[in-house]
């Protein structure tokens, strides 16, 4: 198996894993153990928007994008965000916009908060955080996944 596959399975069985396990408690984001060192792992599809804002806040380099038969590589490419702005970076330089952040299905039988950070007509969804990647998910037909690392 291709490595992307095996990628977005281990993704797919993940997010599986999470949405069957909605009904047991979970302790809020903000009295999480973590110890020094310690990778964090969230979920950020089931979060409230105020908690998402406040987690993904912050640089973060885009590392790669990909889908079940597709991946690409990104140079010095970086997105900051600050709540509902971000400012894109690259090496045509820098451009500020909008997240314009709205609740709406994700076609998977949950709701999550989209924005338009990548492209407007494929919104994004900020998926998952572990360790220092941010998974951010779109709802294209063929659910591309980027992967951007803490700066």
């Amino acid at each position: 198996m291709r490595k992307s596959v095996k990628r977005f399975m281990c993704l797919f069985l993940f997010v599986l894993l999470v949405a069957c396990n909605q009904g047991n408690k979970q302790v809020p984001v903000e009295q999480a153990p973590v110890s020094a060192g310690e990778p964090v792992s969230i979920t950020l599809f089931d979060k409230t928007l105020p908690e998402i804002k406040d987690l993904i806040n912050g640089k973060w380099q885009l590392v790669s994008g990909e889908t079940a038969t597709y991946f690409v590589e990104y140079d010095d490419t970086f997105i900051e965000f600050n709540d509902d702005e971000y400012v894109w970076t690259d090496e045509d330089g820098a451009e500020a916009g909008r997240l314009n952040w709205r609740q709406a299905p994700t076609g998977h039988g949950y709701d999550a908060f989209f924005n338009d950070v990548f492209y407007e007509e494929n919104p994004t969804f900020p998926l998952a955080i572990h360790g220092d990647t941010l998974l951010i998910q779109d709802i294209s037909e063929h659910l591309y996944l980027y992967r951007l690392v803490k700066r």
